[in-house]
C-alpha cells in the first residue's frame, strides 16, 4: 500500500502518475544469471576457506550479491514515491508510519533483467532508474533503453553527493514538472552504521524544513534522542493539525501539547542483532575456515559508505548487508532502527541450556535459574541507545537468528516479549534476508470471514493425537459467539501430500498445523506420517501459518527450522514455539488468537494488526501459565468467585482491566490474583501455590515471524481517517 492509494481521492487529488511508486533497479553479475534460488537448508558438507570468495561467514551473503551494496545504499537516499516531492501535512507524515511506504528495489543479476521475473516486479512502478556495477554499465544502458526506464543508467563509481542532487531533481523534472520545488535535497549519508537512525528521518526532516541530523565520525551520543525529540515535534504539529487549529491559535499551545506527546511517544522500532550459534558454526564451517574467522581483527573504524564496499573484509561486508536491512525497514516504517552489538556465543549455549531443559521436562525453579543466566550473558545488547528505543517502540521488528523477547530489559520484570509486540526475521543467510527485505507483501486486510483449516498430522493411535482433537473439541465452545466469521474445517493430514492436496482444496487464511515437533541434529521440523519435513511445498501458502507443535522454532543452536522455511515458501506470518509445549495448552491459546481475530473483524478498533493482536492474546495468557502451575491452583482458579463466575474469568472480564503492565505482567498478575484470594479467605495458599511448586512463562517462548504487521484489521484506509483532521 503506498501512500497516494491509501490515501484516497478525500486526502488527497492523485492522478495515475503519482499514484505509483518509483522502481529502482541495481544489477550484479552472477554466474549463470543464478542467485541463490537454489539454495538448500540442508549442509551438504561444511564450507571452507576455500569457498570465502563465493559467500561470507558466519552469515552467509552471497559474494556476487555483494557487489550491489554501494547500489542499494544509493536508493535509499533517493524518493520512494512521487510524494516526497509534495509538501505534506504533519499529521500525513505521521501517518506515515502505519502504511509502510517501501523503497521498491529490484535486486537482480543482469541476465535476468529483461525477464517475465522482473517484468512482474517492474509492473505498476515507474520505470525510474537502473544502477550498476563499472564493469556492466554497457550492457546495463542497452537494457535500460529497451526496458524504457526514466533516467540513464548510474555507475557506482560515479555516485555521489552531486550525482544524488542531480536524480533528484531528474526525477522531479520528469514526473512532476510542474509542481514547486521542496526544500533541499538530501546528501549521501556515509555513516552506514548511523544510517537507521538518519535515513528514516530524512524524509520528515526535508518536508518541515529542518536540517539533517547531525553526524560526526566519533561522538553521536545523542543521535536517537535528536530523532526521538523531532518525532515528538512532527506528532506536536500533527495533533494540532487535527484538532482544526490556525497557526495563529495553536502557537500559546505548542510547548503544553509538545510535553504531552513527548511523554506518549510510540514509534516503530527495527532493532538488528547479528550473531550465530557455536553449534551452528561446527555444523556450516570446516575447523580451519572457523580459525580463520577467530583470527580476523576486529576493528575500530566506523562504517562509511564506499563503492568499493563488496571488496572488503567479510565482517566489514555483512555489517554494511545488515545495516541496509535495518535502514531500509526503518525507512519504510518511518521509525527508528539500530544495529545492536553482537550476540555473544555464551549467550546461544545459555539458551541451548534452557531449550534443551524443556525436553527433559520443566521445572519453574531450574527455568527461572536458567533465564537469569541468560539475561547475564547477553548483557551487552542493552546499549543505552537500545533501552531508550525500546520503552519508545510500538512494536519491534528483529532482525536476528537470536530471541530477543526472551531476554529482560534492565528495571523489567517480565521478558521483553510480554513488553511489546514483537515479530521476528532471521538473518541467516543473509543474502535470504536480503531478498526478503527486498520483497515485501503488500498491506493485507482481514475485514469479512476467515478461512481457518485444522490440519491434523498426529493419527488417532497416538496419545498426544488424542489430546489434541480433544482440545479442537473443548476450545470450540469459545467461538461459538462470532461462530458466523469463521470458516472453519478440520481435516485428517496424516502424510505430506494429503496436507498439501487439504491446503489447495480449501485455501485457508489460517493454517493451523497440529504435528509433531521433531528437533535432531540441528534440524527442527514437523513429523507427518513417517517424514520429517522442513519444506511443505505448499503451491498457494496460507496467509498464516500456526504450528501447533513442539520446538519448531529453536535458537539455540541455530537449527534449521521450519519456522523460517515456511517464510521462504511465501507464508506472511508463522507462530511457532521455541520449546515442547502442553497439548491442552497449545490448543487453548491457538483457538484463543483466532476467537480474538474474528472478534475484532466484528467490532473493529482495539487492535490494528495481527502482531497487535498476537502480543495481546500472548500477554493475557500469563494468567493460564501461573494457574496451569499446579492443580491446587487450577481448581481454585475454575471455581466460582463472589461474582458468580470462575476466579479465572473474573480475572480476565473485571479484576485485571487496567492493572496489567508488560514489562511485570507475571508479577502484576500474581498481585491481582492474590488479592482476589485475599477476598475469599485463601490468599496464603494461593501466594504460597505460586512459588511452591511455581510456574514456568510458557507462552513467551512462544514467537511470531514474518510480516504479521503487514496484515490489519478493517483497511489500511480505516487507519488514516483516524489521522485526519476535524472539519
Amino acid at each position: 500500500m503506498y501512500l497516494p492509494e491509501a490515501l484516497g481521492r478525500r486526502h488527497m487529488e492523485t492522478s495515475s502518475p503519482t499514484a505509483r511508486p518509483l522502481g529502482y533497479v541495481v544489477v550484479f553479475e552472477s554466474e549463470g544469471g543464478k542467485t541463490d534460488t537454489e539454495y538448500s537448508p540442508f549442509a551438504t558438507k561444511q564450507i571452507g576457506l576455500e569457498d570465502l570468495a563465493h559467500g561470507t561467514v558466519p552469515h552467509g551473503l552471497s559474494r556476487d550479491m555483494a557487489t550491489a551494496l554501494p547500489g542499494l545504499w544509493y536508493c535509499l537516499h533517493l524518493p520512494s514515491t512521487l510524494s516526497d516531492f509534495m509538501d505534506m501535512p504533519a499529521w500525513l507524515l505521521q501517518t506515515a508510519q502505519y502504511l509502510k511506504i517501501d523503497h521498491q528495489i529490484l535486486l537482480i543479476p543482469i541476465d535476468l533483467l529483461d525477464t517475465p521475473q522482473a517484468a512482474r516486479f517492474l509492473h505498476g512502478l515507474h520505470r525510474t532508474l537502473v544502477l550498476c556495477p563499472d564493469n556492466l554499465v554497457d550492457q546495463a544502458r542497452r537494457l535500460s533503453a529497451d526496458l524504457h526506464f526514466a533516467l540513464p543508467t548510474a555507475a557506482f563509481s560515479l555516485l555521489s553527493d552531486e550525482s544524488l542532487e542531480s536524480h533528484w531533481q531528474a526525477i522531479h523534472r520528469h514526473y512532476l514538472p510542474d509542481v514547486s520545488v521542496l526544500g533541499s535535497n538530501p546528501a549521501l549519508t556515509r555513516r552506514t552504521d548511523l544510517a537507521p537512525v538518519t535515513l528514516p528521518q530524512a524524509r520528515l526532516a526535508r518536508q518541515m524544513g529542518w536540517s539533517p541530523i547531525p553526524v560526526t565520525d566519533r561522538d553521536n551520543a545523542n543521535l536517537v534522542s535528536t530523532a526521538m525529540h523531532r518525532q515528538s515535534v512532527l506528532a506536536t504539529f500533527a495533533r494540532l493539525e487535527r484538532e482544526g487549529h490556525t497557526p495563529e491559535s495553536a502557537k500559546p499551545l505548542v510547548d503544553r501539547v509538545l510535553r504531552e506527546e513527548a511523554g506518549r511517544l510510540r514509534l516503530p522500532v527495527t532493532l538488528a542483532t547479528p550473531g550465530v550459534a557455536p553449534a551452528y558454526s561446527r555444523t556450516a564451517y570446516s575447523s580451519e575456515l572457523r580459525a580463520h574467522m577467530e583470527a580476523e581483527e576486529h576493528s575500530d573504524d566506523v562504517d562509511t559508505w564506499s563503492a568499493e564496499i563488496a571488496f572488503q573484509s567479510n565482517a566489514a561486508v555483512e555489517r554494511s548487508a545488515i545495516q541496509f536491512v535495518t535502514a531500509h525497514h526503518a525507512t519504510a516504517t518511518s521509525g527508528l532502527g539500530l544495529v545492536l552489538p553482537t550476540i555473544p556465543p555464551r549467550a546461544f549455549v545459555e539458551l541451548a541450556e534452557l531449550e534443551k531443559h524443556f525436553v527433559q521436562g520443566e521445572k519453574p525453579a531450574a527455568v527461572r535459574r536458567l533465564l537469569t543466566r541468560l539475561n547475564e550473558a547477553a548483557q551487552s545488547v542493552w546499549t543505552k541507545d537500545a533501552v531508550e528505543a525500546i520503552k519508545r517502540a510500538s512494536y519491534l521488528t528483529v532482525l536476528s537468528n537470536f530471541p530477543l523477547g526472551l531476554l529482560t530489559l534492565p528495571g523489567d520484570t517480565a521478558p521483553l516479549s510480554a513488553r511489546i509486540p514483537i515479530t521476528y526475521r532471521p538473518l541467516t543467510p543473509l543474502t535470504r534476508a536480503v531478498q526478503k527485505e527486498l520483497t515485501t507483501p503488500p498491506s493485507l486486510n482481514l475485514d469479512g470471514k476467515i478461512r481457518v483449516l485444522i490440519a491434523e498430522c498426529i493419527p488417532t493411535s497416538d496419545p498426544v493425537g488424542r489430546l489434541s482433537r480433544q482440545g479442537w473439541e473443548i476450545a470450540s465452545g469459545f467461538e461459538a459467539p462470532i461462530r458466523h466469521l469463521l470458516n472453519i474445517q478440520q481435516v485428517e493430514t496424516l502424510t505430506i501430500d494429503a496436507l498439501r492436496e487439504a491446503v489447495a482444496k480449501h485455501r485457508p487464511q489460517f493454517l493451523i498445523l497440529s504435528a509433531h515437533g521433531a528437533f535432531r541434529e540441528n534440524v527442527a521440523g514437523l513429523v507427518i506420517g513417517d517424514e520429517i519435513c522442513l519444506q511443505l511445498g505448499f503451491d498457494a501458502p496460507p496467509l498464516v501459518v500456526m504450528l501447533s507443535a513442539c520446538h519448531v522454532a529453536p535458537r539455540g543452536a541455530g537449527a534449521i527450522a521450519v519456522t523460517d522455511l515456511l517464510l521462504r515458501e511465501g507464508v506472511v506470518a508463522v507462530l511457532g514455539t521455541q520449546v515442547p509445549v502442553r497439548v491442552d495448552r497449545n490448543a487453548m491459546i491457538m483457538v484463543r488468537l483466532i476467537a480474538n481475530i474474528a472478534e475484532e473483524i466484528e467490532r473493529p478498533g482495539t487492535h490494528a494488526t495481527l502482531l497487535d493482536l498476537w502480543h495481546h492474546v500472548q500477554t493475557l495468557n500469563a494468567v493460564n501459565d501461573i494457574l496451569g502451575a499446579n492443580k491446587s491452583l487450577y481448581v481454585w482458579g475454575m471455581s466460582e468467585g463472589p461474582n458468580g463466575i470462575p476466579n479465572a474469568m473474573d480475572f480476565m472480564m473485571h479484576r485485571s482491566v487496567g492493572r496489567l503492565r508488560g514489562e511485570h505482567i507475571y508479577e502484576d498478575t500474581e498481585e491481582v490474583l492474590a488479592e482476589m484470594a485475599d477476598e475469599q479467605g485463601v490468599g496464603d495458599k494461593v501466594r504460597n501455590w505460586f512459588k511452591r511448586p511455581g510456574y514456568v512463562p510458557e507462552s513467551l517462548f512462544y514467537l511470531m515471524a514474518g510480516r504479521p504487521d503487514r496484515i490489519h484489521f478493517g483497511t489500511v484506509e480505516d487507519q488514516v481517517d483516524k489521522h485526519v483532521p476535524q472539519e
